[in-house]
């Protein structure tokens, strides 16, 4: 791990701090200085039961209908499992009185037959809603129900330009329905915050300006930029010998092998971060995570990354899954409890989740390596 001065810790805390409030609807200033108080006590007091949750993220299905290059839940796409509604709504009437945002991702969350039942829902109690959608599905009848319901923040996630993205996603007409279906939402959003998710990949790259032009052409209301994630064979190799030494467990990781050449992506990432700050003209930006030059040259290449970064979602983020169990996070599947037979705080704060809060205080698993959260 990089040993890093109090300047460097400041920098990467302001960060931090702005990418949350990125997000303003779901992390309101009032949870931050509540956490202020509140946090220190979590984190510190391994045995202490946690209930304060700010981010719950359900991966309301198993199923999709693209298969992206990147994609570190391929894995998982073939397995048919969609969250039963009255699961769902249990998990929402668990969290209620702490007020986190509820985000719905997938899979492809469009793929649920109860979508719109679940973000009425949650907004019955009036939680903020999130959703991160490839795009593809999204008819003007699900447009205008969303838009009613008042949904918080609508995440389109693209790959590429009017080639590429339908390379990457391995899916012909893809980018011919993702643009018709941002265009409809643009024009109808209300009040739904519109935002554009660019993942970086290797063959996307070259196209990154592209979002850029999108997010300014129908006037979004901020662009997100993720960095490529992947694992290195070693990272591959030291996570299967963390989770042996604290688990008794396989490596239990959801992430792709990165390339084995990186050629000029590092410089490219580089170039566009330096001409997006000048070029973004009022769009709201963010970096997930946001990272320095030596910190983006260090993640584009083939060595470990080394980072005196933070993982704290485990404190703060429950992550719930179509089948109904708790994991740490969306990188490492170690199932910690099981909401289909336990309430979910008992499972949030199991004897395996203090175990991985503890080791994770310590150092990063290795998966944790190159992780949008850090």
């Amino acid at each position: 791990m990089q040993d890093i001065n109090f300047l460097q810790k400041l920098k990467i805390w302001l960060r931090v701090y702005q990418r949350i409030r990125f997000f303003k609807r779901m992390y309101p200033l009032s949870a931050i200085i509540a956490d202020i108080f509140l946090f220190p006590l979590d984190y510190f007091f391994n045995r202490r039961r946690i209930t304060a949750v700010r981010n719950v993220t359900l991966a309301i299905t198993h199923r999709c209908n693209m298969r992206c290059a990147m994609c570190y839940f391929n894995k998982k796409l073939d397995i048919e499992c969609d969250l039963p509604l009255s699961l769902y709504k249990r998990v929402i009437d668990s969290v209620k009185k702490s007020r986190p945002c509820i985000i719905l991702s997938g899979g492809e969350p469009f793929l649920h037959p109860h979508l719109i039942n679940m973000v009425d829902y949650a907004k019955s109690l009036g939680l903020a809603v999130q959703i991160f959608t490839n795009g593809t599905l999204i008819t003007p009848s699900l447009t205008e129900a969303l838009v009613k319901a008042k949904l918080d923040y609508i995440n389109f996630s693209l790959l590429g330009n009017e080639v590429s993205h339908s390379l990457v996603t391995n899916t012909p007409d893809a980018y011919g329905r993702f643009i018709n279906n941002l265009e409809y939402f643009a024009a109808r959003r209300q009040g739904t915050k519109i935002i554009l998710n660019y993942t970086i990949t290797p063959d996307g790259i070259k196209d990154i300006g592209h979002a850029l032009k999108l997010a300014m052409r129908y006037k979004l209301d901020g662009l997100r930029i993720q960095h490529y994630n992947f694992l290195s064979p070693s990272d591959f190799r030291k996570q299967a010998g963390r989770m042996e030494a604290v688990f008794q467990a396989g490596p239990l990781v959801n992430e792709i092998e990165g390339p084995k050449e990186f050629n000029n992506l590092a410089a490219e990432v580089i170039d566009f971060k330096k001409r997006l700050s000048r070029d973004s003209k009022g769009i709201p930006i963010q970096w997930a995570p946001d990272l320095s030059n030596a910190e983006i040259r260090n993640w584009y290449s083939d060595e470990e990354f080394n980072t005196g970064r933070k993982c704290l979602f485990p404190w703060r983020g429950i992550l719930v899954d179509a089948d109904g169990k708790i994991y740490p996070c969306s990188k490492i599947y170690l199932p910690c409890g099981d909401i289909k037979k336990q309430d979910l705080f008992k499972a949030w704060n199991s004897q395996d989740m203090q175990k991985f809060r503890k080791s994770l205080k310590k150092n990063l698993f290795p998966a944790c390596s190159r992780c949008c959260k850090l």
